[in-house]
């Protein structure tokens, strides 16, 4: 029998895991996949247009930054705590098909602003809609997919990450380069606008017409328990019992969102500043070796979780690999930033794209491993709104003041990155190593 520490955790004894069949299964993780690639497309084509759009609008690299940070995450962090019980006690299918409708319509909104302080607004409107996704996805991947394929799924899921970023910034950057060419004029509506207008609206116009997919799955059965719905109080409970494992993953999950914030709003951005490309060749290249490079990273990084996590009973296995890919992956990240051609630099684009998220896949799957089904949906907007409050929020921002207090020209917010993306994921692999070196105490303990 396991300690106090690992009692009850994640699949406990009694809870009955139906994931149905496996077409159902992997339908489901491939629609929530979509879903989540959507999510990400507003994110890459705004992180492909920062210099366009600073030029334009006339705003700071600083404001910049809480374009791109705070005013998505701020609502979004807080919104996902009651979406979180939306999740678990209504149809995951109806709250998450309205949300998505809701935040395509925002997405199209911020193409038409025509000022920051609208744009600002609207990607206030924007991650009010995105807020929903986050625990309803966990939810229904944590009772929809079988325990022993979840690490497959998960990184399958967060391959919406990469996925979605590469697609907004390949059809952003032709969209940029159709409005440069004048390729809208004419069109109602859309040929009154500015190329970078373009390159957010249209997503959003096209995103509503995918809200109707969600409607195509199945909802899996939740977990058989007895008694009353968990509240928040039952889940504060159930994290200050188990604050050993919890805290670390938390104080992770903290710092690695900023460090993949911070590195994302400015990638396209030091590219074009270090070899002066343009907006649709910079799209182009990244939307390309990204889309390649994604699913073999996601295949991968699943398989490996999945195989170590069968060898024993050590469910700290997954964590100590992501980390070791996570350290490599810092290698290349950085080639980008100082690679000596061309060429080489979008190597090194390549060669990250392939090591990528494998400490967010290890997050987000030790989340469902120590978590109750009954308690998903409620953990997991709470563990949202650290991540993105503290995060997501402000990676871009804290990249954006180093840049201003320590560096000076042209090139100050590559000097930035190169200082806060090591130390960044640094800190999130620490806390990781932390949370792991804790599961595996709390394991042994228990199997003694």
């Amino acid at each position: 029998m396991l300690d106090d520490e690992t009692a009850s955790l994640g699949d406990v004894p009694g809870e009955r895991s139906d994931s149905g069949s496996l077409a159902r299964q992997w339908y489901l993780v491939g629609v929530l996949t979509i879903i989540y690639i959507l999510n990400y497309i507003d994110r890459g084509a705004l992180n492909l247009i920062v210099n366009p759009l600073k030029e334009d609008l006339h705003i700071t690299d600083v404001q910049i930054s809480l374009l791109i940070g705070l005013s998505f995450a701020a609502l979004y962090s807080f919104l996902c705590i009651p979406a979180g019980y939306l999740a678990d006690i209504m149809s995951r299918r109806v709250l998450l098909g309205s949300a998505i409708c809701f935040w395509s319509c925002m997405a199209a909104i911020c193409g038409f602003a025509g000022n920051y302080g609208q744009l600002f607004a609207g990607r206030v409107g924007l991650g009010v809609g995105e807020a929903v996704l986050p625990p309803t996805a966990y939810s229904l991947l944590r009772d929809g997919v079988r325990p022993e394929h979840r690490a497959r799924a998960f990184s399958c899921y967060h391959l919406g990450t990469g996925v979605g970023t590469a697609l907004g910034a390949l059809i952003g950057g032709s969209l940029f380069a159709l409005g440069v060419a004048g390729a809208f004029a004419g069109v109602p509506v859309l040929g009154a606008l500015r190329p970078w207008q373009l390159v957010i609206a249209v997503p959003g116009l096209c995103g509503i017409l995918l809200s109707y997919l969600v409607f195509t799955v199945r909802e899996p059965p939740r977990p058989s328990v007895t008694g009353e719905p968990s509240s928040f109080a039952e889940m504060f409970r159930y994290i200050g019992t188990h604050r050993r494992l919890y805290a670390p993953l938390f104080a992770a999950i903290v710092f690695g969102p900023m460090a993949v914030s911070a590195w994302g709003a400015w990638q396209a951005a030091a590219i074009g500043r270090i070899w002066g490309l343009p907006v649709p060749v910079i799209g182009h290249m990244t939307g390309l070796l990204a889309l390649a490079a994604l699913p073999f990273d996601a295949l991968i990084i699943g398989f490996l979780m999945d195989r170590v996590s069968r060898r024993g009973t050590r469910r700290d296995r997954t964590v100590f690999l992501a980390i070791g890919i996570a350290l490599l992956q810092l290698v290349p990240a950085l080639m980008i930033l100082y690679a000596p051609s061309i060429n080489l630099m979008w190597a090194s684009y390549a060669g990250s794209m392939l090591l990528t998220n494998a400490n967010g896949v290890a997050g987000t799957l030790s989340l469902a491993q120590v978590t109750p089904g009954r308690l998903m949906g409620k953990v997991t907007a709470f563990y949202f709104l650290v991540a993105n409050l503290l995060g997501l929020a402000l990676g871009p921002t804290v990249t954006a003041l180093v840049a201003a207090w320590l560096f000076s020209g042209k090139l100050a917010i590559v000097g930035a990155m190169t200082l806060c993306y090591p130390l960044l994921t640094g800190l999130n692999l620490l806390f990781l190593a932390m949370f792991a070196f804790r599961l595996r105490r709390s394991l042994l303990s228990g199997a003694s």
